[in-house]
């Protein structure tokens, strides 16, 4: 079974982006998270093994204090 590739950009408050990605990095099936410049603060490289986990993590993400918005795109 092939993994699961996702990107997931976040907005996050001013000056929260690094600390939210530190955080992020340390979840199981974090690849990556860099702060990013452009229209998102945060990318996030994730590699699963199925969609349920992918929404677990997406809306663990979510809840973090100073995420303001999430995109996800999953790769094919």
């Amino acid at each position: 079974m092939m993994a699961i590739i996702a990107y997931i950009m976040l907005l996050t408050s001013v000056g929260k982006e690094h600390e939210i990605a530190e955080q992020i990095e340390k979840y199981d099936h974090v690849t990556e998270a860099k702060v990013v410049y452009g229209s998102w603060d945060v990318v996030v490289r994730v590699s699963l093994d199925n969609l349920s986990q992918l929404d677990g993590l997406v809306t663990n993400i979510r809840k973090l204090e100073g995420v303001e918005q999430t995109s996800t795109l999953v790769s094919s």
